[in-house]
């Protein structure tokens, strides 16, 4: 390595040793040089550096004449003295430096970064770029929607680029991140160089947050600490939260809910009203649910704190003691008592996946009302529990697939200690897989939870088994928070709770000392004579006892061993069989996981008898092929289940399973758990992953009968013996306060001779024993079990039923079933480091993590062809019929198979696009693909064909090229796409799996404005992909298709253009003429269709091509009386057929030819000017026509009229040469909806009329008409038979508009835009987007200019909901309109119709002032508004409304009109967020703080009966006289 300092005087010398100077002209002259050497690694140089502003150059700026030698792309490293860390560059292409006496400049950001100051010596060094490479990179971004097709295309970009940490990134103008942190090979480093295999995590600032909070009988419990449970979620962890999110600069929106079950015993059902469920033990029970935030995004969190805390206190009142459901809405008399009825549950019984997937509902449609400011959902379940929960097999299957669809992860914050057993873990019930022995079963059908489904012979034949699994798509927190007490890998510290006892006050009596626990029994080596000390019938010494302790309990540190991998783990694990009597007729989960009951028997304190805590489930030995061995007496079905014996039982024993008299060290997996990297890591290593194996059918597991040893003696009743497949009894047991017979202390124990019992060396067990391990720093996913299974090509030795998987949570092994590990790598890439346990899992609740774009898992081609369905199609590529606007088309020229070639890989990467917003991955080349001795490659048919085809070593390598084939996989469907030279082929693999059914379900939800629980019926269904339109979907990539359908699951969002209440800017006609509000809004809607028609997209055969501008036609009726005006239909029937601006092909006429009265009378023609009655705001102008017309007139009839422009000249001519006035007088001649008149002599009657109740053919058929194809599907109403009489009338247009005008992205960025055509003033005007695999980035853009364009004139744009509000609760349950009755009906009118003007909507008159009143115009009319005659058809509408809906001029809110006396829905506009479009406001928050406003003012005046009374009568006081005076003639 050599280093050189050159400084200002270092120039070469001349030949007399005269300095040459530093001027650009004696530069100029220097003798040539010899070619530099080039560097070596190593080779470092000192430069004086100087700081640019990033705008001039965003990379570092070199003059290579300093330093001969430097080659582009070397990697270079600038570092100051004394500093490691530094700036990573890559060296550019050399063309010259413009400023000779610049060495070295670097952009202000990065110099900012490091510290790094202006005319300053920096060392640059060249280092190897393998080193500096980073493995991943995590970014972070706010405030915007950055799709799965955007991270792939910004991964792409950012490949060799050289990142540091805090950088802003930026890409193709519209997409910014920040890159968070960088990782070099496990290592966190300041800055890194971006490769093609480079990982990126995206993290999100603004997304949406559901924290649940379980409310069970432990909330109320003493922590170790002596703060209750629910202290420390209002007192610790939320507020450390909400101050790391305040740190961070955090977005999200927020929903908090306090979930809770309670039980209800058979006497209390008849009381107990609402929606009672039973679970499969049989007990009753009730879900509630409370909001505490509603999708708010909140900067100062105590008052919700302070509500929490208030919540908890009034929350066993409401659900106990109160009435169980909001009797608001629900007439009924209330009893005449209040009962207290019911029990809250344990913590392992409580609602979890009921709220979780309460809370997946709206996710299952985010792309439907999608908000362009946020991205990714976080769930954090907060619970006093250990993280044991006890569920629904069906809904456990149905919860993990909508897990693994949706791509999200769940972080439960366990309040707790850490538990000794494996933790989370859920237990269900279950029939034991079948094994099929002609090798038919798939690798999941033997997993307990994807296999064991339920026969019809089932209840019969089999009995159900308890079942522990581990869900992979959970991470959990431990919160137990002691400053005095840190974490130590070497503290033991005790788990059992007395919380009953403690508050019962039995403590203080004494009663430890008659608490009798008995001694462990020995363990010894079972191959060694069992001591002469140890009779059968003396009880241990206390120094024997002691050291018994110290053996099972002492942290010891073992000799590591290696153990090979072609090891089988299912035969290196040791178990015990320690049969003793047995008294418990049921045996109960609980263990030691939840507080137990106590049942009192009388004043006399018994001891608690208490058993060891070695019972081990019914499970065979891992890796005995005969089957279980059966014990002497019966198994626990319970694994370290401290005996709780019911008030009936009065002995305890224990069973256990067979063991191998070959004992295989367990160093391996003591080792690897603390090498290993992480539960989400070291799976997916293949040398830990157990896949289904096959064991040696020579393994040997013969028991040792042994000479008897003594045994625990307890009070000696009759045994009563228990089959292994007991039933589980799923109700508490309460602990049994008993005396012993003989009344003897507890010092007092005899020992009784017991059968012969197998007793294994005492330090094979110890580490599996969950009393014997401390808490320990356990990798999330390590230590995990093994499966027992083999191979499943390799039919079974044994004739006895091979046991399924089984997981014993006491007992964790550091392999993971194939079956799990497989799904779970579903999230591996977004764990660069090892997690652990212990820790605190802030980064993923502070910056929830995207679903990465990649995974390294494949199913081998034997499981493809033995669990797959496969499904194939192709489509040519002819680039001559392609006339797709989801693809730019690809700028190339050259032979036809180029052409084609260069077409199918952008339609490639396009159908790859749509395949990634839809959640596939990218399926990588395995990291351990070349070890070649993995333990997944245990038989040739399993790994025969992996690998043969090439894949990408990054996101970024994929579709470089059309040679590589692509490989997508979702969680149980596979796609392959490839070229074939003609023709885009595409394989999908299905995996065959057992349907998911739904799952119905029942609660009480008291929603966040509510004031009391109401019952909500709702049912949890995995929309998989499965029988996704992906072939229609990819025609439509590639241009034979032209319509979205819904199966496609296409984005969608609908916006709203509201009248606003502020002053509009402009006041006057660019001509100077002043014009009124209402004008200036028409000026503003006119503003809009410009907009419009200047983002149509063209296809390549239509560019160069005048199609139509977009029109709407103005008016002042409403909704439903505007179809029964014949003048706006018939202007309607114009814009859906050619168009206003389709100049006659013969037009020879020349207005300036044409006199005044030529001019009338060719007006007064067939297709000439429609002059007809107009109205406007109960006016009539008779014999008038519009301006619009009138030039569009000219310019289809008169060859030297060719725009709009010259129209408008002309008009303005003839208006002064007085061929026709305005009609009220006030304007010249505006090109726009002006009603003006024929003057004087030039007079003359209407036209006849051409409405569409003449025998005028109507265009309307089922597709959109006109030039812009590409509709959204208005789809039939249902019901109506082919031969219907009503008048079809489409009130809407689509086109497609580009979103990119500038050009900066490399895509297609287009949308679909339908829009109304019919537009009032003073209501509210419509249109929707629609999109798929469009930048949400640039949409937003361009709404924003769009806003900002039509703000100018009085016009607000604002985000709404595609549907209407009444049924917002069925896509989100925990959101919900609040109800405002009215405290007087509205009056009745009888001749209401007959006294209110023309065209003015009689249904729900007052209810419609009303709501005028308070700022609310009509956003969409109910159906039943409409003519009864007329179809009315909205191409963005899906189904019609039932009630109609207001929205208020301010966009924060929503009313809807109910019928009767029930009065209005509200509901604040949550798609009206911080920073989003529409909202101008400088608090944050302040647009749910104005909706609150309003709905306080509207409830209390909908209240008031004097004011509703008073503003009745001003309404029937401004209403016409009852009879009419006649009419005179």
């Amino acid at each position: 390595m050599s280093t050189v300092r050159p400084d200002s005087q270092s120039q070469p010398l001349l030949q007399y040793g005269r300095k040459r100077s530093n001027t650009a002209q004696s530069l100029a002259r220097l003798p040539p040089t010899t070619p530099a050497v080039q560097l070596k690694l190593g080779d470092s140089k000192v430069l004086n550096t100087w700081v640019h502003d990033p705008k001039e150059s965003p990379k570092v700026i070199l003059n290579q004449s300093w330093w001969p030698g430097v080659a582009e792309g070397d990697l270079l490293h600038v570092t100051q003295s004394g500093d490691t860390c530094g700036y990573l560059f890559t060296v550019p292409k050399d063309e010259g430096c413009p400023k000779p006496t610049l060495q070295i400049s670097l952009p202000r950001n990065a110099a900012d970064a490091f510290g790094m100051k202006n005319n300053t010596e920096v060392t640059v060094t060249k280092v190897d770029k393998e080193s500096h490479s980073a493995d991943y990179v995590e970014l972070s971004f706010a405030d915007q929607y950055l799709g799965r097709n955007e991270m792939w295309r910004l991964g792409k970009h950012l490949a060799g680029q050289c990142v540091f940490v805090d950088q802003d990134i930026s890409f193709i103008g519209v997409i910014a991140a920040k890159v968070q942190s960088i990782y070099v090979k496990g290592q966190q480093v300041s800055s890194g160089y971006v490769t093609p295999r480079t990982k990126s995590i995206y993290r999100s600032l603004s997304a949406k947050v559901t924290i649940f909070i379980q409310v069970c009988r432990e909330l109320w419990q003493f922590a170790g600490d002596g703060e209750r449970f629910y202290e420390k979620i209002v007192h610790s962890f939320l507020p450390t939260l909400f101050s790391k999110w305040r740190e961070a600069g955090t977005d999200h929106t927020v929903t908090i809910v306090l979930i809770s079950r309670v039980h209800y015993d058979t006497t209390e059902l008849e009381y107990a009203a609402g929606p009672l469920r039973r679970d499969e033990d049989g007990r009753w029970y009730k879900d509630f649910f409370k909001v505490i935030t509603d999708l708010e995004v909140i900067n100062d969190w105590n008052p919700t704190l302070f509500l929490l805390k208030d919540s908890f206190w009034a929350f066993q009142r409401d659900i106990l003691l109160a009435h169980h459901y909001h009797q608001a809405s629900v007439e009924s008399t209330k009893p005449g008592h209040v009962r207290l009825i019911g029990q809250i549950s344990y913590a392992h019984d409580g609602p979890i996946l009921e709220a979780l997937n309460l809370g997946l509902n709206p996710n299952e449609t985010h792309y439907i009302d999608r908000s362009l400011s946020s991205t990714g959902v976080s769930t954090i379940i907060i619970t006093p529990g250990t993280g044991y929960f006890r569920v629904s097999k069906q809904l456990l299957r149905l919860t993990t697939t909508r897990m693994l669809d949706q791509g999200f992860g769940l972080d439960l914050v366990s309040l707790a200690k850490a538990p000794l057993h494996q933790s989370p873990i859920f237990s269900f019930q279950g029939y034991e897989p079948k094994f099929d022995r002609d090798a038919k079963n798939s690798v999941r059908d033997l997993d307990p939870l994807w296999g064991g489904d339920e026969t019809p012979n089932d209840a019969i034949t089999r009995e159900k088994l308890t079942f522990w699994w581990e869900p992979f798509w959970i991470g959990v927190t431990f919160w137990d928070k002691q400053m005095d007490l840190p974490f130590r890998k070497d503290r033991f510290i005790a788990r059992a709770k007395m919380h009953e006892i403690q508050m019962l006050g039995l403590l203080e009596h004494d009663v430890l000392s008659t608490i009798e626990v008995p001694f462990l029994p020995e363990f010894r080596d079972m191959l060694v004579t069992p001591r002469d000390s140890f009779n059968d019938d003396r009880p241990p010494s206390a120094p024997e006892a002691e050291q018994a302790d110290l053996d099972v309990f002492a942290s010891k540190k073992e000799n590591r061993l290696a153990v090979s991998t072609r090891t089988s783990f299912a035969s290196s694990t040791s178990s015990t069989v320690v049969p003793s009597s047995y008294r418990t007729p049921t045996v109960t989960e609980r263990r030691g996981l939840a507080s137990q009951r106590i049942s009192i028997a009388s004043s006399r304190f018994m001891p608690i008898e208490e058993s060891p805590r070695r019972i081990i489930m019914d499970l065979p030995p891992e890796g005995n092929e005969d089957g279980p061995v059966p014990s002497v007496t019966g198994l626990s079905t319970s694994p370290s289940q401290s005996s709780i014996r019911s008030g009936r039982s009065v002995s305890t024993t224990i069973s256990t399973v067979a063991t191998a008299n070959s004992i295989t060290p367990p160093s391996a997996a003591s080792r690897l758990a603390k090498l290993a990297p992480s539960w989400l890591y070291n799976p997916f290593r293949s040398n830990l992953t157990a896949e289904p194996q096959p064991s040696p059918s020579t393994s040997m597991h013969n028991l040792t009968p042994t000479t008897p040893t003594p045994s625990v003696r307890v009070p000696i009743t009759p045994n009563r013996s228990v089959t292994p497949t007991a039933s589980i009894s799923r109700s508490p047991q309460p602990m049994a306060i008993i005396q012993t017979a003989s009344g003897r202390t507890t010092l007092s124990r005899t020992y009784e001779e017991e059968p012969p019992m197998a007793i294994p060396h005492r330090g094979s067990m110890s580490r599996y024993s969950p009393m014997s391990t401390p808490p320990r720093d356990e990798l999330t996913f390590g230590k995990r079990r093994s499966t027992t299974l083999t191979s499943l090509n390799i039919p079974l030795s044994s004739t006895s039923p091979q046991s399924s998987p089984r997981t014993n949570p006491s007992r964790p092994q550091f392999a993971v079933s194939y079956a799990q590990s497989s799904l779970a790598r579903r999230w591996e890439h977004i764990f660069p480091t090892p997690t652990y346990k212990h820790e605190v899992k802030w980064k993923s609740m502070i910056t929830p993590a995207c679903l990465p774009l990649t995974v390294d898992h494949f199913p081998s081609s034997a499981e493809l062809e033995s669990s797959c369905d496969v499904f194939s199609y192709d489509f040519v590529v002819d680039p001559t019929e392609m006339r797709s606007f989801l693809v730019k088309p690809p700028n190339v020229q050259g032979t036809v198979d180029e052409v084609r070639r260069a077409w199918a890989l952008v339609v490639m990467r396009g159908m790859v696009a749509v395949r990634l917003a839809q959640g596939f991955q990218f399926v990588l080349r395995s990291q351990n693909s070349s070890d070649g001795k993995s333990i997944l490659q245990r038989t040739k048919s399993f790994m025969s064909e992996e690998n043969v085809t090439p894949k990408p070593g990054g996101a970024a390598e994929v579709l470089n090229s059309t040679r590589d084939p692509v490989y997508l996989s979702m969680s149980n469907e596979m796609h392959l796409i490839s070229y074939t030279g003609e023709a885009i082929q595409v394989r999908r693999y299905v995996r065959r799996m057992p349907p998911t059914q739904p799952f119905d379900y029942e609660c009480l939800i008291w929603p966040k404005l509510g004031v009391g629980y109401t019952e909500l019926k709702t049912k949890f269904v995995s929309h998989g992909l499965e029988n996704y339109g992906w072939n229609r979907l990819d025609m439509l990539v590639a241009g034979y298709e032209h319509q979205f359908n819904e199966s496609l699951r296409y984005w969608r969002t609908r916006f709203v253009v509201i009248p606003s209440a502020e002053e509009p800017e402009i006041t006057s006609w660019p001509s100077g003429e002043k014009m009124d509000e209402e004008e200036i809004r028409l000026m503003g809607i006119d503003k809009l269709a410009e907009i419009f028609t200047k983002a149509r997209w063209q296809s390549l055969d239509e560019r160069g091509q005048q199609l139509p501008p977009v029109r709407f036609l103005p008016t002042t009726l409403g909704p439903a009386h505007s179809v029964l005006d014949e003048s706006l239909v018939s202007q309607l029937e114009e814009i859906h057929a050619a168009g206003p601006l389709k100049k006659k092909m013969k037009s020879e006429r020349e207005i300036a030819d044409m006199s005044l009265s030529a001019i009338a009378k060719a007006m007064r023609d067939d297709d000439g000017v429609p002059i007809k009655l107009h109205r406007w705001h109960r006016k009539k102008y008779p014999d008038s026509f519009t301006a619009f017309d009138f030039v569009s007139w000219l310019v289809r009839e008169f060859r030297d009229v060719s725009s709009r422009e010259q129209g408008t000249e002309w008009g303005a001519k003839l208006l002064d040469q007085g061929l026709f006035i305005h009609c009220a007088g006030r304007h010249g001649f505006l090109d726009g909806h002006y009603f003006y008149q024929l003057s004087g002599e030039y007079a003359t009657v209407s036209t006849p009329s051409r409405g569409w109740f003449k025998a005028r053919h109507t265009p309307y058929d089922d597709t959109l008409i006109g030039r812009s194809y590409y509709p959204s599907h208005p789809a039939k109403p249902a019901g109506v038979s082919p031969k219907r009489t009503r008048k079809r009338m489409i009130l809407t247009q689509s086109m497609i508009i580009d979103v990119d005008p500038g050009k900066k992205s490399d895509l297609a960025e287009t949308a679909i835009l339908h829009h109304d055509i019919i537009q009032n003033p003073g209501t509210v005007f419509h249109f929707e987007l629609q999109w798929i695999g469009t930048t949400a980035r640039c949409i937003e853009d361009m709404l924003r200019q769009w806003s900002r364009a039509i703000e100018r004139y009085g016009l607000k744009l604002v985000e709404a909901y595609v549907t209407e509000i009444s049924d917002v609760r069925d896509r989100n349950a925990f959101q919900s309109c609040f109800p405002l009755r009215l405290a007087v009906p509205p009056p009745i009118v009888l001749d209401l119709e007959k006294r209110i003007p023309e065209y003015t909507q009689s249904t729900h008159y007052f209810e419609y002032a009303l709501l005028r009143r308070f700022g609310f115009i009509i956003d969409i009319e109910a159906m039943n508004m409409y003519p009864k005659d007329v179809d009315v058809v909205y191409s963005y509408r899906r189904a019609p409304f039932e009630y109609s809906q207001f929205v208020h001029r301010s966009g924060v809110a929503f009313v809807q009109v109910l019928r009767g006396s029930q009065g209005f829905l509200f509901l604040t506009n949550r798609l009206m967020g911080a920073g989003r479009i529409g909202t101008a406001m400088k608090s944050r928050d302040r647009p749910a703080v104005a909706a609150d406003e309003i709905r306080s003012k509207l409830q209390e005046f909908c209240s008031d009966k004097v004011a509703l009374t008073k503003f009745y009568d001003e309404e029937l006081a401004a209403l016409g006289p009852d009879d009419p005076p006649p009419l005179s003639i």
